[in-house]
């Protein structure tokens, strides 16, 4: 494991760490706004729009704290939106049939993307590591989709085979994602722990790549699937 960034000396690294959770909380929201477009229940469109207005509240101190390093606005928004788009793929990928392979979809592609940014966040120290932490200490999700999906997955197996089924092709899209990230940008492989350009870089990349499968399992056994 490489040694934490030190927040007060590398700009670059916090830029980047900060721009790939700032991406995620956009697509985040666009993702959680869209399911309580969909949602087949008022009170579930509700909660998802609650929760999708409050994944953009972390937004406005990551960005502070970056332009406080000197940073100007057009790099971080441009590293932004890279990252945004590369996140977004998994939509593009995998086009949900009904209301509960949406969930699903955003369950697990959100959780995975965030185990991610917690991996980022850990090679962050000072100021930056507190914030980044703090940005991603909500895991409302998790109890939101296990409420609203347990009940329908209990009463009826044949949904639940079919979103375990669905469930795998969504996390595979999603690791895909993560893998290709972390190969493209040498400064987050570094933050993670990967020696980028060694003998060890592959074995760290998988390393990473099971512990995100780990929880991911983690996530499939409140809702009683196999990952």
């Amino acid at each position: 494991m490489t040694s934490p960034v030190d927040a007060r000396t590398d700009a670059a690294a916090v830029t980047e760490a900060f721009a790939l959770l700032i991406a995620g909380e956009l697509v985040a929201f666009a993702r959680l706004a869209d399911d309580a477009a969909n949602a087949p229940e008022l009170r579930a469109r509700i909660t998802l729009s609650r929760m999708a207005a409050a994944d953009l509240e972390p937004m406005a101190g990551l960005e502070e704290h970056v332009l406080g390093l000197g940073v100007d606005a057009p790099v971080l928004e441009e590293q932004t939106w890279q990252f945004r788009e590369l996140l977004a793929e998994i939509d593009a990928r995998t086009v949900p049939r009904d209301w509960w392979e949406r969930l699903v979809r955003t369950y697990i592609g959100y959780g995975v993307f965030a185990d991610l940014e917690r991996e980022v966040v850990t090679g962050l120290s000072g100021a930056a590591g507190e914030l980044g932490r703090s940005a991603l200490a909500d895991g409302s999700l998790t109890d939101v989709t296990v409420a609203m999906l347990r009940p329908a997955i209990e009463a009826d197996p044949q949904l639940g085979a079919r979103l375990a089924l669905w469930g795998r092709r969504v996390v595979g899209e999603a690791l895909g994602v993560a893998s290709r990230l972390l190969h493209s940008r040498p400064v987050l492989a570094r933050l993670v722990g990967i020696p980028v350009g060694t003998p060890g870089a592959a074995d760290a990349l998988a390393a990473v790549l099971g512990r995100l499968t780990s929880e991911h399992a983690r996530r499939m056994k409140r809702l009683d699937l196999t990952a």
